[in-house]
């Protein structure tokens, strides 16, 4: 199933290559979550999405995979 994150000026598409501008005009900032430290990709987020991108040359990202990110209350 395609997510889709949709905002004014752009739609962030999984697969689309975007510039780290485009990406901060859409709201889509990066998380501080160094879960990724051993593979070449990023986490970023907006909102209760989660997106998951690959670093490119020349100060571009393809988006990798977008999610819903759900809190799970400690127990």
């Amino acid at each position: 199933m395609e997510t889709i994150i949709k905002t004014s000026l752009l739609t962030l598409r999984q697969g689309a290559i975007y510039s780290e501008n485009e990406l901060k005009s859409m709201g889509v900032v990066p998380t501080n979550i160094d879960c990724f430290e051993f593979y070449n990709y990023l986490l970023w987020q907006k909102d209760n999405k989660r997106v998951i991108l690959k670093p490119l040359p020349h100060g571009l990202y393809k988006v990798i995979r977008i999610y819903d990110f759900i809190s799970v209350p400690n127990r």
